[in-house]
């Protein structure tokens, strides 16, 4: 019974707000430490991305820090709204910042990851309010302007595009109306832009991708590599062991897991061939792993929850001490 109670309270915001906690300092402690990140930086289709705006030390690690916790309050917020755990809990926004302290540099540091992550978790709360009714095409509209938008200083917003569509089949308003509106809102952003001479055609430029196999020089790199390594493995663990819990879900919960495991398996894939620009995926990638995570505990219930939990956590502190004394 005692066990019971204590994996309950795991679940609770106090517990969350002790693993924020935890990260929070570690990552204070930590993050001047040198970057391991890749050598290139990210970019957008049109303007710097957020890794070259000249913001300065303190002023751009209070903007990332907001990022940050503007994140776990969407992830809140949507939970909240459309019951996506299916349980009352606050486990996914602990965990999402123990994952996020790992790489203390996407915290600390301005970057696109934390702008992909929080713009996409925008969208996909328009996205699930709008499930099985079509009519609502001005969210639609907006949608694919913000992923439009979000192009211009990050280039991995055009590969969410289409999985943006899929997701609207996903919420069964995949027509021909909506279709219209994704493309308005797609093309209004460089209307206006092209329009207003605030960039020329000559401004848009293409990116340069690199993959891991093409990748030069991991061996500095190799820590990122095995804790976003660690993540993936744990995210596609608890899909494969959520599956036949989902599948027995109403229609519109099955839609608003079928988003999520979408968009989880579209930035592993991006990450994998997307290397130097990985640092742009990784706090969704932490996201969607929380969230599995979390999901996995909430329908699996057993009296020592609790230690499964720790483990969890004990492998991230694990990073945390490699980190120190690499």
């Amino acid at each position: 019974m005692r066990s019971a109670l204590l994996s309950q309270k795991f679940h609770t915001s106090a517990a969350a707000a002790i693993m924020i906690a935890v990260a929070a300092l570690y990552v204070l402690a930590s993050g001047t430490l040198g970057s391991i990140l890749p050598g290139h930086p990210d970019s957008g289709l049109s303007f710097p991305s957020v890794s070259a705006w000249n913001l300065g030390y303190w002023y751009g690690f209070a903007v990332n820090v907001a990022l940050n916790v503007a994140i776990m309050a969407m992830m809140v917020i949507i939970d909240k709204a459309y019951n996506v755990l299916r349980a009352a809990t606050r486990l996914h926004i602990g965990l999402f910042a123990v994952m996020q302290a790992a790489v203390p540099a996407v915290v600390v540091s301005p970057n696109s990851g934390s702008l992909v992550a929080l713009v996409l978790l925008c969208c996909i709360y328009l996205m699930f309010s709008c499930y099985d009714a079509p009519g609502l095409v001005k969210r639609v509209f907006l949608t694919f302007m913000l992923l439009s938008l979000g192009a211009t200083v990050q280039y991995c917003f055009v590969l969410f595009i289409p999985v943006f569509w899929l997701i609207c089949a996903q919420m069964r308003i995949f027509t021909l109306r909506t279709f219209v509106a994704s493309l308005l809102g797609i093309i209004t952003v460089w209307w206006l832009l092209l329009g207003f001479g605030i960039i020329s055609p000559a401004d848009v430029r293409m990116p340069h991708i690199t993959s891991i196999a093409d990748a030069l020089d991991l061996n500095s790199t190799v820590y990122l590599l095995i804790a976003t390594g660690i993540t993936a493995f744990l995210l596609v663990a608890s899909l494969v062991l959520n599956i036949f819990k989902t599948i027995a879900y109403n229609a519109r919960a099955r839609s608003y897991n079928g988003a999520l495991t979408l968009v989880a398996f579209v930035t592993i894939t991006a990450m994998v061939f997307d290397y130097n620009n990985i640092v742009a995926y990784l706090p969704l990638l932490n996201v969607c792993a929380a969230y599995q995570i979390t999901h996995y505990f909430v329908r699996h219930p057993f009296d020592r929850q609790y230690a499964a939990v720790l483990c969890v956590g004990a492998v991230y502190v694990m990073l945390y001490l490699w980190r120190l004394a690499i």
